[in-house]
């Protein structure tokens, strides 16, 4: 129990610690959100209408009054309205979180298409070919940018040929570029990390007694090998999230892929405050969700792990 209380007061103390950092950060940057609303300069506007829409919207105020306030409005599940389009922030987000999932389950099912086989048949075989083709991707993908990949693509495979839409979100066809862009790079991370654990595991002393007990090599491979090799891999999983996220905005920007990552970089450009600061918030609180189903996946998979290991 005190454990359990200790871990909610380290990521509440982490959540503020975030949220304050950042909205301290938006307004340090350049331009007035007052004169984007208003859609006028400073010289059009007079000093009377800047300070009376500065008041409506509350940017008078001091600035830890300001955050105080948007704590406030958290806690009674309000995260205001957008400056530019007047709805609800949650409502918005909303939509793009759920565009945003559909890219990201995508490219995830792209990379394990990709990294489960090769990583897998380079764990088990000594064939050259399978080794460098393993090598092979895993060095492409390292080396060449998402979004240099998905100008790639789109040239060949939308440009000329005509195969697929270039940008849009326009049925599943229009997923397949954004997924593949985002799926490659991440495969080529977890091709060496899936090679090599299952190959540590392969050489423990319990799979060598379960070859000694009959056990077939495929009981042995998918039963215990990659129940044991996996963990790691998951971890690494939970703490690339943030690029995870970050690569998904770079595509949504290039394919126009109505997501959240799209919607955070046109709120930026607008200077939408309300927008931004729920944005992260949210995305905050996602990261940490999945970082502990993760945790929980592992000593799942690894009961034998203590609880210290795994942090």
């Amino acid at each position: 129990m005190r454990s359990i209380v200790r871990r909610l007061l380290s990521l509440s103390l982490f959540t503020l610690l975030i949220t304050f950092s950042c909205f301290v950060l938006l307004r340090l940057l350049p331009g007035d959100p007052v004169l984007t609303l208003l859609n006028i300069d400073e010289l059009s506007a007079t000093p009377e209408q800047i300070e009376a829409a500065r008041r409506e919207l509350g940017y008078d105020q001091p600035l830890l009054v300001q955050y105080v306030r948007w704590l406030q409005d958290i806690l009674t599940l309000r995260l205001g309205n957008s400056l530019q389009t007047g709805r609800p922030v949650i409502e918005m987000l909303q939509e793009s979180y759920l565009v945003t999932a559909e890219l990201a389950l995508g490219g995830i099912l792209i990379a394990l298409l990709i990294a489960l086989p090769l990583g897998i048949g380079s764990a088990l075989t000594t064939r050259r070919s399978v080794v460098r083709l393993a090598h092979l991707v895993s060095m492409s993908g390292a080396a060449v940018p998402g979004f240099w990949i998905g100008l790639l693509l789109v040239d060949l495979f939308a440009v000329r040929l005509g195969w697929l839409p270039v940008m849009g979100r326009e049925g599943m066809t229009s997923l397949v570029l954004p997924a593949l862009s985002l799926g490659f790079p991440l495969a080529s991370v977890y091709i060496p990390l899936i090679r090599l654990n299952l190959r540590r595991e392969l050489n423990q002393p319990y799979i060598e007694l379960a070859r000694m007990r009959g056990i077939s090599e495929r009981t042995i491979l998918w039963r215990y090998a990659l129940r044991g090799g996996l963990p790691p891999v998951l971890s690494v999983f939970g703490l690339t999230l943030g690029s995870l996220a970050g690569g998904v905005v770079v595509l949504e920007v290039l394919f126009a892929y109505p997501g959240v990552g799209k919607l955070m970089v046109d709120a930026i450009l607008q200077r939408d405050y309300p927008l931004i600061q729920g944005y992260i918030l949210l995305t905050t609180g996602v990261i940490l969700v999945l970082h502990q189903g993760i945790r929980s996946l592992n000593r799942a998979l690894r009961p034998d792990w203590k609880r210290g290991t795994d942090r």
